[in-house]
């Protein structure tokens, strides 16, 4: 197992600005963060400890779950497992799709949902990767956690 991030790295971030370009095509958006450091706070011996930490661009108080180094690396690791099982069931789906045969909706149902699963297991082994084994807790309001994020520096 990996070790995770070290609490000095961590930042919580505020987005201040958010400017959104349309091109012909596509519309793509770009966000400016300000960041600012947890604290001198330490990764707990085990389980998960919340920190009661305040803004410093906007003075609201934002709580942040930090997980041990134990619980930060299980949590990556299962998340890696998840997008390969991912992966492995939407390979199965492409090769069922493609036995059946036939042109009906089956086949092209099972074909696209196994495409889906193939790309989506890709994110999902992508963010396992990068987990600092911190996030912000989802019990406060979604105005607070809207403009918030954590970032590793």
């Amino acid at each position: 197992m990996s070790t995770p991030v070290h609490v000095s790295q961590l930042r919580l971030g505020h987005r201040t600005s958010l400017t959104r370009t349309e091109g012909l095509r596509s519309t793509t958006y770009h966000s400016q963060w300000q960041l600012f450091p947890l604290g001198a706070a330490h990764r707990p011996e085990s389980g998960s400890v919340v920190l009661d930490t305040v803004c410093g661009h906007c003075r609201v108080p934002v709580r942040v779950v930090l997980d041990s180094a134990p619980t930060a690396a299980q949590k990556k690791q299962n998340r890696s497992m998840l997008g390969w099982v991912m992966l492995l069931a939407g390979v199965a789906l492409i090769v069922t799709a493609c036995l059946i045969g036939g042109g009906g909706a089956v086949p092209g149902l099972a074909g696209v949902t196994g495409l889906c699963a193939v790309l989506g297991s890709f994110g999902v082994r992508s963010a396992s990767k990068a987990y600092p084994g911190a996030g912000l807790d989802r019990d406060q309001p979604a105005a607070t956690r809207n403009p918030h994020r954590i970032f590793v520096r």
